[in-house]
């Protein structure tokens, strides 16, 4: 059950960053509320501007400024989700990600109903050492992964098993983990009924040249980054797949949850920022991504709790703008890149951190084709054309 209501506060947490000018740092504006939302609440100075109200929720805090930072404009209320954060001026702006709404997309439409287990955001850094920590609440553990696929058929039942990191103790921390099962189609898929990623899952978008892109979220057929190292505590699941009726139905089991560990959250974890409410069960899932000096990013961050009992997937979204400060210097800074590795599965991983292309499928989104070319009964997500007959949006 989902507590009505509920602050995601997202906030910015400084290290290692290059700072812009000289000056002390300004006071932050404050938010407008949102739709039914509470008005944010402005921060001691930037990088942060005030905090948007969520709909139905109240504004999260402005975060705190830094010597040398430059004051910036508060975060416009809305449910549009396309706001502009000034690249080269070290700034966080908070949005609500712009979602659902009806389009030719699809995607577009999907509910996320349980965006509240995303309390914290934290962008941290610049190129080459950009990390992003994103800190979950709930009464259930984090689903991290499909540890095992049943599907049943005419003629038997047949179980695959795929590596899924265990708790290594309560809490626990693990670098790379393994995620499962991440075949991106057919009975073995990652995926749940709405082709949203079970494990915890970053979605990136550079918008220097285009502010109001939002080219690599999922809903555009962004392709999904898999966390560096989890925190906290965890648990897998089971993905049933039945195909002795018509049409097939696929079910989403997560084991047992562990001990409750609250804000606990082990040896190599950051701190969760302060006022964050607690239920019981807190994780940390953290991800290296090559933040540009000078650049601005939408970072969308996506999950799925510990309980599954809704159709089409118990998940939840969060958006943040991030723009990094400072400049790469005479030698430059490369390409924005993300690191580490899918961890378990069939179809292994690329570059980005992320499962490939099924053989044979069209890859699309940001590095392929436009998302509008994918070929008919197919649709653009998570960097593939994939089927979505049958695809749950509630």
């Amino acid at each position: 059950m989902r507590v009505p209501n509920r602050e995601i506060v997202i906030t910015l947490f400084v290290a290692s960053i290059i700072s812009c000018g000289g000056g002390s740092a300004t006071t932050g504006g404050a938010g407008a509320g949102g739709p039914s939302g509470g008005a944010g609440k402005g921060g001691p100075g930037m990088p942060g501007a005030g905090g948007m109200g969520m709909p139905g929720m109240p504004g999260s805090a402005g975060a705190s400024g830094t010597n040398g930072s430059t004051g910036g404009a508060a975060a416009v209320g809305g449910s549009s989700g396309v706001f502009t954060c000034t690249a080269g001026v070290q700034q966080l702006v908070v949005t609500d990600c712009g979602y659902p709404y009806a389009s030719s997309n699809p995607l577009t439409s999907t509910v996320f109903n349980e965006s509240g287990v995303l309390r914290a955001i934290q962008p941290s850094g610049s190129w080459p050492n950009g990390v992003v920590s994103l800190f979950y609440n709930d009464e259930h553990a984090l689903t991290l992964g499909v540890r095992s696929v049943v599907v049943k058929n005419a003629s038997g039942t047949t179980t695959t098993d795929y590596p899924v990191s265990a708790l290594p103790a309560n809490p626990g921390s693990v670098t790379n983990p393994t995620i499962g099962a991440n075949a991106l189609t057919g009975d073995q898929s990652g995926l749940d009924a709405s082709l949203r990623p079970m494990w915890p899952s970053l979605f990136v978008t550079d918008i220097s040249s285009d502010p109001n892109s939002k080219a690599g979220d999922w809903q555009q057929g962004g392709r999904p980054i898999t966390p560096n190292a989890v925190f906290g505590t965890w648990k897998s699941a089971v993905r049933t797949v039945d195909n002795t009726v018509s049409p097939a139905t696929v079910t989403i089991t997560p084991d047992a949850d562990p001990t409750k560990n609250n804000w606990s959250l082990g040896t190599g974890a950051n701190t969760p920022p302060t006022g964050l409410s607690n239920e019981g069960y807190g994780t940390e899932a953290r991800w290296s991504v090559a933040l540009i000096p000078g650049h601005s990013y939408r970072l969308q961050a996506i999950v799925h709790d510990g309980d599954q009992n809704k159709a089409g997937g118990d998940s939840g979204e969060a958006c943040v703008l991030f723009c990094a400060g400072g400049s790469c210097g005479s030698e430059g800074c490369g390409s924005t890149g993300t690191g580490g590795t899918c961890g378990g599965g069939s179809e292994g991983c690329d570059g980005g951190g992320g499962p490939q292309c099924p053989e044979g499928t069209t890859i699309c989104g940001p590095g392929g084709v436009d998302p509008s070319q994918c070929p008919a009964n197919t649709i653009c997500a998570d960097g593939c054309c994939l089927p979505y007959v049958g695809l749950i949006r509630k």
